[in-house]
């Protein structure tokens, strides 16, 4: 049960987490600490620092959370890429077969 209540605001944090870098001008489903993970990274002010600080259990909880979704951005890409080429190519067998008839 305490494993329970434990995913449950693991997931509310989250939540806030990508809604606060939302309304801050940051990519849907990405969270505030890979935001900043992502300005640590291109040489911007970040509070990486500070974030891991907060998370010291984590201590690199912003390049974590970077790499998740970094990771999931990726292979969710690379998915609809393959799924838009298999439309295609159903669509062009479509037509071959209609000019077969």
């Amino acid at each position: 049960m305490l494993e329970k209540i434990d995913k449950y605001f693991q997931r509310v944090g989250i939540a806030i987490s990508v809604l606060f870098n939302v309304i801050l001008g940051g990519y849907s489903n990405q969270s505030f600490s890979a935001r900043n993970y992502a300005w640590e990274r291109e040489g911007k002010l970040n509070i990486v620092w500070l974030i891991d600080a907060l998370f010291w259990l984590d201590p690199n909880h912003c390049m974590n959370c970077w790499l998740y979704w970094y990771t999931r951005k990726t292979l969710g890409e690379q998915h609809d890429n393959d799924i838009r080429s298999q439309q295609m190519r159903v669509v062009q067998e479509g037509e071959e077969a209609r000019r077969n008839i």
